[in-house]
C-alpha cells in the first residue's frame, strides 16, 4: 500500500513539473527597486543614521538603498548641480529653510494626493515645520526633525565666576549682566572692571549678538518687529522699536564687549564653528542639534534654560527644521513615497533623532524622545517646552538665502561699531525688500 502511494505521489510531481515546463517558467520574486537618498549630516548624526538605515533595509527587502552623503556647508550645491543635471535622488533630505527654493522651481512631487491617499495624520505633525514645505496650498514634502534654539551655558564658568546659573525666569537684562561679569580678558579682567583689555579676550559671556537677519526672536524680545506680512516677505528694520533692539545689540557687542561680532568664523576665538561649543563663551542660543556635539566632546559641564523672557513676558525662539522631498524625477514614486513615509515614522524619528539627542522629532506623538535622562543636559524638559512656542525662520521663502548673504556684512559692520544700529538698518531693510520682491 505504502509503495502504491508513493507511486502515485511520483506520479503527480511529474506531472506538475510537466505543466509547469508547458506553461513557461515558475514566478520569480519581486525585483528589488533601487532607491538613492541624499543626506547631509554631521558625523555625530550619521553615526546613528547609518545603522538605522540597514535595519530599515533588512526591514524592507524589496529596496536597495544608496546612502548618498555630502557635508551641510555643501549640500545646496550639490541639489543645484543635480537638479542642472536632471540627476537628483529619488528621497532628498533638506534644510526647511531652503525647501522653498527648489520647491519652486517644480523639483520635487506633490505629496497631496498620496498623504490623502495614506493613513498619514498631518495632525500630529508641527505646524511650523510643515509649512515650510508647503506652496499655494500644496505639500511637497514632509518634516523629520523640528529643533528650537535654547540657552547653553557652561556651569564651570558660572562657578568659577561665583555666579547664580541662569533659570527659566531670567530676562535679556539677567543675561546681559551676567555675560558683562563672564567676559574675561587675559589678565582675568572681567568686562566691567578698571583696566579690562578688550584686545585680549579669552573668554566671552554670551556667543553672539544680533549677527544675521533670520535672528527675528532677538528683536520681538526686546519689542521689536521685523516681519510685516504673513510670510515676510516684507520686512522692516526701521521701526522705532526695531532701531531700540538693534542699538542693545550693538551695545552688548561693541561698547561691553561681552559677545561676539564673529560667532561662528573663529576670527576673535581662533577657532572656526559655535563659540560656545568651541569652550569660548559662557552661554549662547544654539540649537538642540548641539547636545549630540557637546555630548561627543565630554569636556563641558554645560546646562539648558528655556530662552529668556523678553520685555512684554513672553519668550520667543526658531526652529531649526529638516524633511524629506521626493525628487519629480524619480522612476519609482511609489516605492519612494513608501520610503519617505518610513523616514517619518514615529519610531524611526526616535530611534533616529530623539534618543541619540540629534534632534527634536517633529511628530508631537515622538517629540518627547528627545528626553534622555542617560545623558547631559540636566534640564531637558526646556527644549519641548520651546516647542510651544517656538516658530520657524522668518522667512523660508526662495529668495531668502540670497537676502542672508547680502546682509551678513551689514549686521558684522554694527556689532564691531563700524555703523551705526540706523545706517545699518536702513540698508537692510532696503537691500531686503528688493530681493524679497520676487517673491510676494
Amino acid at each position: 500500500m505504502t509503495r502504491r502511494i508513493t507511486l502515485v505521489w511520483r506520479a503527480l510531481i511529474g506531472l506538475l513539473l510537466f505543466v509547469a515546463s508547458a506553461c513557461g517558467k515558475p514566478p520569480t520574486p519581486t525585483q528589488q527597486v533601487t532607491l538613492r537618498l541624499g543626506v547631509a549630516l554631521t558625523p555625530q548624526e550619521l553615526a546613528s543614521f547609518q545603522p538605522a538605515m540597514q535595519s530599515l533595509g533588512r526591514a524592507h527587502p524589496e529596496w536597495k538603498i544608496i546612502l548618498e552623503t555630502v557635508p551641510q556647508q555643501g549640500a545646496a550645491e550639490k541639489i543645484n548641480a543635480e537638479l542642472a543635471g536632471n540627476t537628483l535622488p529619488d528621497v532628498l533630505r533638506l534644510g526647511g529653510l531652503s525647501a522653498q527654493q527648489w520647491i519652486r522651481q517644480n523639483a520635487f512631487l506633490d505629496l497631496s494626493a498620496r498623504i490623502q491617499a495614506s493613513a498619514l495624520d498631518l495632525n500630529d505633525f508641527y505646524s511650523g515645520p510643515l509649512d515650510q514645505f508647503r506652496w499655494q496650498g500644496t505639500l511637497w514634502g514632509l518634516p523629520d526633525t523640528a529643533a528650537p534654539d535654547v540657552v547653553f551655558y557652561n556651569k564651570a564658568m558660572f562657578r568659577a565666576a561665583g555666579l547664580a546659573c541662569p533659570s527659566d525666569d531670567w530676562t535679556y537684562e539677567d543675561m546681559r549682566r551676567a555675560a558683562i561679569r563672564l567676559t574675561l580678558d587675559r589678565n582675568g579682567r572681567h568686562a566691567g572692571d578698571p583696566g579690562f583689555d578688550p584686545e585680549s579676550i579669552q573668554q566671552w559671556g554670551w556667543s553672539g549678538g544680533w549677527s544675521f537677519f533670520w535672528q527675528r526672536p532677538l528683536v520681538q524680545a526686546l519689542g521689536g518687529e521685523l516681519c510685516a506680512n504673513d510670510d515676510c516677505t516684507q520686512m522692516t528694520f526701521t521701526s522705532p522699536a526695531t532701531l531700540e533692539a538693534a542699538r542693545w545689540w550693538a551695545s552688548l557687542v561693541a561698547e561691553q564687549h561681552a559677545g561676539l561680532y564673529d560667532p561662528f568664523g573663529g576670527s576673535q576665538t581662533g577657532v572656526p564653528g559655535d563659540a560656545f561649543i568651541a569652550g569660548k563663551a559662557a552661554m549662547g542660543y544654539t540649537g538642540f542639534f548641539a547636545v549630540g556635539q557637546l555630548n561627543e566632546i565630554g569636556s563641558l559641564d554645560y546646562d539648558v534654560v528655556q530662552p529668556f523672557r523678553g520685555v512684554d513676558g513672553h519668550r520667543y525662539t526658531t526652529l531649526s527644521t529638516n524633511g524629506y522631498v521626493i525628487s519629480a524625477t524619480t522612476q519609482h514614486p511609489d516605492a519612494a513615497w513608501a520610503l519617505l513615509q518610513a523616514l517619518v515614522s514615529p519610531e524611526f524619528l526616535a530611534e533616529t533623532w530623539g534618543t541619540p539627542g540629534h534632534s527634536v522629532p517633529a511628530r508631537r506623538s515622538v517629540a518627547s524622545s528627545a528626553i534622555n535622562p542617560a545623558h547631559p543636559p540636566a534640564h531637558q524638559q526646556a527644549i519641548v517646552a520651546a516647542l510651544d512656542y517656538a516658530t520657524v525662520f522668518m522667512p523660508y521663502t526662495a529668495s531668502a538665502y540670497e537676502v542672508n548673504t547680502r546682509t551678513a556684512d551689514l549686521f558684522q559692520k554694527m556689532m564691531k561699531g563700524d555703523l551705526s544700529a540706523e545706517e545699518a538698518m536702513r540698508q537692510i531693510e532696503a537691500t531686503a525688500n528688493q530681493i524679497l520682491a520676487r517673491d510676494r
